[in-house]
């Protein structure tokens, strides 16, 4: 039976690459996409969410989300994925449309259908997950677990200590850890062990004519900006994440207790993991600390490559 997940996100250059390995996956069905701030606003990232879903065929609903952060005022805006959320790449215009029904709503929706079998998967800012569970105080009956690209043990990228989809939301990130949930973090510390190096980069795109023109410019744009904050060779966050789904046995982890700063302050939006072992905090996060390298970059180049 194949494992039913609906992927909330904002589409991203990394969110393009982790829903292709997605919907190229027979072992999970992806029931629908829902999309939030992030990347870019929500209505870039909604729009960018209808190009993928018609340009790859993914042919699942599309449910637009939260456009600001619960409380403060959005505080990160990244310039990594290009004014369009694309690296600036132009898809064909989508010519699918937006399903009529709020992201939270859909997400609880979907979950109670399902009957605790649904993983939702956050790929951005966890606005629309943490309305949902504040709007259906059920929705822990129904859903089986939510996977979070986002936070950090260690240091962050939006502030030192501070993961983007995070700082972009703490008390977001603060009702899904409180929600009784079952919840794994694949921070930046795990997705950051998957960094490939140059002569890896140069290997996966020797023959790039294997690779759609489109994703090659994007991770392109992609790999130069993050060289550009001096970072050499890259890091696919989303799709380090989407390993972590997809095979599991590639992560080691530990059962933490987690919480995040909102105080807003120079740790704002800083997950703090709690490591002690004489800790009496209750563990309430999956939090992986590593990805195997060697089989995620196969399936990566797979993935690249199968177009």
């Amino acid at each position: 039976m194949k494992r039913e997940i609906l992927i909330d996100c904002d589409p991203g250059i990394d969110d393009t690459i982790a829903l292709m390995m997605a919907f190229k996956d027979p072992s999970i069905e992806v029931i629908a996409l829902t999309t939030v701030f992030g990347n870019a606003s929500v209505e870039i990232t909604t729009h960018n969410a209808l190009i993928l879903n018609d340009y790859f065929k993914f042919n699942v609903p599309v449910y637009k989300g939260a456009a600001i952060p619960l409380f403060h005022p959005r505080k990160y805006q990244s310039i990594v994925h290009g004014p369009n959320g694309m690296g600036n790449v132009d898809f064909p215009a989508p010519t699918s449309k937006v399903s009529p029904k709020y992201a939270w709503d859909a997400i609880y929706d979907e979950a109670k259908k399902r009957g605790k079998t649904l993983t939702v998967l956050t790929l951005g800012p966890l606005t629309n997950v943490a309305i949902a569970i504040l709007r259906y105080e059920d929705l822990k009956e129904y859903v089986k677990e939510i996977i979070i690209m986002g936070g950090s043990a260690t240091k962050g990228n939006a502030k030192p200590f501070g993961e983007s989809n995070v700082v972009n939301d703490p008390y977001a990130m603060q009702v899904i850890l409180n929600s009784q949930i079952p919840v794994t973090m694949v921070g930046l510390n795990a997705t950051e062990t998957t960094r490939m190096t140059e002569e890896e980069h140069k290997q996966i795109f020797a023959d790039a004519s294997k690779i759609d023109p489109l994703i090659v410019k994007m991770l392109t744009h992609y790999k130069g900006v993050q060289g550009m904050y001096g970072d050499n060779g890259m890091v696919i966050h989303d799709a380090a994440t989407m390993a972590v789904v997809l095979h599991p046995e590639w992560a080691t982890s530990r059962l933490l207790h987690v919480d995040v700063e909102t105080i807003q302050n120079s740790m704002y939006g800083r997950t703090i993991v709690d490591i002690r072992k004489h800790s009496k905090l209750i563990k309430n996060c999956t939090v992986v600390e590593t990805i195997e390298r060697a089989p995620y970059l196969k399936h990566l180049e797979k993935t690249l490559k199968e177009n």
